[in-house]
């Protein structure tokens, strides 16, 4: 007997009702808002409706919404529709449950809804998820006899709850699934954050003074970018959301190009790690200096 296979369900934007439909038009742009403020909340529905449908792309919008490809010349006018489907975009996961996705592009230049963003997109449902780890690891039953007679186990327990923990918040869904009311987008001046793709971003915590932010090391960018002059290292406040551009010295990592665009980076200790191929370079937390390891 042959197995009846599913058919596959259909997109969201198609349950669209006409005022719905109507109340997106004045969002679809991905290059509609000019940001003064750093940061400038973006509260634009249809964006948020679009991040929460992550599997949703800007050619599936056109075809709703009714916004046919334009050419002319026999070429294709770029006028980007705001996608979350993008490369060279970064995902960083908060203790707190927070995810934080930074910046990224969709599809290449031949395309009419390439775009380059320089926005931060936060989802605080996981705020919610992260509760529930807690509530989920300590309620694992382990006798407190046996934690109060034997250091050992007990120590056992505490790497236990902590992993139950982690396993919660890694299990846990991204962007994709996430209420619009749990979605905020940031968007920010070009001088302070350019376009910016291919980049790293690093967690780092300040024990002393409990502030928390991403390092975003390096990018792409476009023909024009200022990424493509020098490996710039933004810092993005977790606070507030607001971005500075970080003035560095020594030898930094050489500028991307098309034909290297992936780098990792990892926090150790005081410093960053970037690892760029078969060369090793490291940016210093305490006097943001690089220096180059191998």
């Amino acid at each position: 007997m042959l197995e009846t296979i599913p058919e596959r369900s259909p997109s969201p934007l198609w349950d669209l009702s006409e005022e719905q439909r109507h109340a997106f038009l004045a969002d679809i742009w991905a290059d509609s808002v000019q940001c003064v403020d750093n940061p400038a909340q973006i509260d634009k529905p249809y964006w948020k409706f679009i991040i929460a449908h992550g599997d949703l792309n800007a050619w599936d919008s056109r075809k709703k919404l009714g916004f046919p490809v334009r050419s002319q010349n026999n070429a294709w006018v770029r006028e980007p529709v705001f996608c979350f489907q993008r490369f060279g975009s970064t995902e960083t996961r908060l203790p707190d449950g927070r995810i934080v996705y930074v910046a990224g592009e969709h599809e290449d230049g031949y395309d009419p809804d390439f775009y380059i963003y320089n926005d931060v997109v936060v989802v605080h449902g996981r705020g919610r998820v992260a509760e529930q780890a807690d509530s989920d690891a300590d309620s694992v039953y382990y006798p407190d006899s046996d934690m109060e007679q034997d250091p050992d186990y007990a120590e056992h327990v505490r790497e236990m709850r902590a992993y139950r923990k982690r396993e919660k918040l890694q299990n846990a869904a991204s962007a994709t699934g996430a209420s619009p009311e749990d979605i905020e987008i940031y968007g920010y001046p070009t001088d302070v954050f350019p376009p910016t793709d291919f980049h790293t971003s690093t967690y780092i915590k300040d024990e002393s003074s409990g502030r928390e932010h991403i390092y975003i090391i390096g990018g792409l960018g476009g023909g024009d970018s200022p990424h493509r002059t020098a490996t710039l290292t933004h810092r993005l406040d977790l606070q507030d959301y607001s971005i500075q551009r970080i003035e560095t010295s020594g030898e930094a990592p050489p500028v991307l190009d098309s034909t290297n665009e992936r780098r990792n980076a990892e926090l150790d200790g005081d410093r960053i790690v970037v690892v760029d191929g078969a060369d090793m370079y490291t940016l210093s937390l305490a006097d943001t200096r690089w220096s180059r390891i191998r």
